[in-house]
């Protein structure tokens, strides 16, 4: 929630792009409206222009991001989270006995806990994506190329930004980036496919009356299928239809240029700025350099993983393990969740929808209830 504070303060997010029934209360979709009702708090937005009909019928209502922060705030209060919380960076996991001992790293040290379970519940903001440039960067290039998660970690870097600067995305923080510095300068936003609007990140019949139908494919299917229809839902990077329209207009001033089908095919950092060779032969000059390229998911090379799947290796499919319905390795008291958890929660493992669906496969295992019916 740290990070996801400082990502809306760096981006200037009013609103969220979810509606208002997609928030961490696993036990009602309505807790938020209602929570909200009984604070007296009305910011939200309400989406006009999205259309009213048979195939999506809302809801149409999208909390700010204020309205979210105080209600997680609210939910950690009630549940007291606090008192469970430990401030470490989880390193390593190593199967030990009938648990699993897990390395963390502190701001004092370095510790062993021996846990009897372990959920990872990481999110999809933990590892960065970069385009393939990156790795033949010189050591002075890699000091002074940005990923958009490093601008969250540390919303300050946002200051130091100004001049001519490159944007190398096409979802919806490269666009809340271009909103926030086109008054600093001039920005070239590329983007290695075409421009794509849409409300959600997920089609919208997955939001709609066909979302039940649509998981029942999915459950249904074999886990090649589901890979596909994960890639076809998802569909990459996307941009609201309201921000779109912020950044037709930084367009229409000259603020913003956006270069459809191109990329960067190599980048040198020369003191004063970046020498950016495209792939269209182009060379283009920029101040500052920003790659809002997503996550990279492949637990191969994850830091964390990679031990459990030489010791215990499961099937993997697009860098992604098949878990059991429960989302537990293979045997060993580790669940994940997230994208890491995609192949058995679908295309919205993401979202609050899916980390909801994953929590309560999850807390049947470990209940003791792995026969309960979870939707």
């Amino acid at each position: 929630m740290g990070r996801w504070k400082n990502q809306f303060a760096a981006l200037g997010i009013s609103h969220l792009r979810s509606h208002e029934m997609m928030h961490p209360d696993a036990f009602d979709h309505s807790t938020l409206s209602v929570w909200a009702q009984s604070k007296k708090r009305n910011d939200f937005l309400f989406l006009e222009d999205l259309p009213k009909n048979k195939a999506y019928h809302g809801p149409f209502v999208l909390p700010s991001h204020k309205l979210m922060l105080d209600f997680c705030k609210a939910l950690v209060k009630l549940n007291r989270l606090e008192d469970h919380l430990w401030h470490a960076h989880a390193e390593t996991l190593r199967p030990s006995g009938s648990g699993v001992t897990v390395t963390l790293k502190t701001a004092t040290g370095t510790k062993a806990v021996h846990a009897k379970h372990v959920v990872v519940a990481r999110g999809p903001t933990w590892r960065r994506q970069w385009p393939a440039f990156y790795n033949n960067l010189e050591a002075s290039g890699l000091g002074e190329i940005h990923h958009a998660w490093d601008l969250f970690d540390q919303p300050e870097k946002m200051e130091h930004l100004k001049g001519r600067g490159v944007i190398i995305g096409g979802g919806l923080t490269s666009a809340h980036l271009c909103n926030q510095l086109a008054g600093r300068g001039h920005i070239d936003l590329l983007l290695r496919r075409d421009r794509r609007v849409k409300q959600y990140d997920l089609a919208l019949d997955w939001m709609g009356y066909k979302r039940w139908d649509h998981r029942r494919e999915f459950e249904q299917a074999s886990i090649e299928q589901r890979a596909r229809i994960n890639k076809r839902a998802r569909d990459g990077g996307s941009i609201s239809p309201e921000l779109n329209s912020v950044l037709t207009d930084l367009e229409a001033k000259g603020q913003v240029s956006v270069h459809e089908w191109l990329e960067v095919e190599t980048a040198c950092y020369h003191g004063a700025g970046w020498t950016l060779v495209l792939s269209s032969g182009e060379v283009m000059e920029a101040d500052y350099l920003i790659c809002a390229t997503g996550a990279l998911v492949d637990v191969a090379t994850d830091p964390l993983l990679a031990g459990l799947q030489e010791a215990h290796p499961l099937k993997m499919k697009n860098g992604l393990p098949v878990l059991t319905e429960n989302l537990q390795w293979g045997r060993l008291p580790v669940y994940l969740m997230g994208n890491l958890a995609a192949l058995h929660l679908g295309p919205d493992a993401v979202n609050m929808t899916g980390a909801a669906r994953g929590a309560l496969r999850i807390w049947s295992a470990l209940s003791g209830c792995e026969g309960c019916e979870v939707s």
